[in-house]
């Protein structure tokens, strides 16, 4: 982990962002320090953060980032002119129930909690390539989910995906991409 602050003052500070609903940029890569995803701290633990990203004053999807990923958080001028116009806007309308149903607590619940609820998602991990999965889960054991991709014609891959948790670089669920294209899906 990239930070600077214990992994105490780390999580204390990962706390009050969450506790006063503080918009945030989040820095997630010394290799490429544009990477960075802004939005709001919904919960976290010891493994993961859950974000409610944004994206030009829209809630555009929950992202869960792993931990060890996170390079560092910013909390500044910028960040509260934006949460004040979003604010002002009645743009902060988080989706409370997916957040509550949502476990944390290690990679198999997490996936496990997103199958219960019916989100589809995408999948950031690392291969030998940057690898990108999206669409149903379909199995999730002890060390790895099974994912029933699409492509962007919306036809469904004959054979799941098998993504290992020990690869995850991060997850989007509840956002439009995938909440919309998955009633246009084919065989």
């Amino acid at each position: 982990m990239g930070k600077t602050l214990s992994d105490a003052g780390f999580n204390q500070l990962i706390q009050k962002h969450i506790d006063k609903n503080n918009f945030v940029k989040i820095y997630l890569s010394e290799k490429s320090p544009d990477e960075c995803i802004f939005g709001f701290i919904l919960k976290r633990s010891d493994e993961f953060l859950m974000v409610q990203e944004v994206s030009d004053f829209m809630l555009t999807g929950i992202k869960i980032i792993p931990q060890e990923r996170i390079l560092s958080i910013r909390c500044n001028k910028y960040d509260k002119t934006q949460k004040k116009i979003l604010s002002e806007e009645h743009l902060i309308q988080f989706n409370h129930k997916a957040i509550g149903n949502t476990s944390l607590k290690n990679p198999e619940s997490l996936f496990k909690s997103l199958k219960k609820q019916d989100f589809h998602c995408s999948i950031e991990s690392s291969r030998k390539k940057k690898g990108f999965s999206i669409g149903e889960i379909t199995v999730v054991n002890e060390t790895s989910v099974l994912i029933r991709n699409y492509d962007p014609t919306g036809k469904l891959d004959k054979k799941p995906h098998k993504i290992s948790f020990k690869k995850i670089e991060m997850v989007t669920f509840n956002d439009n991409y995938t909440l919309i294209f998955r009633k246009h899906l084919k065989e």
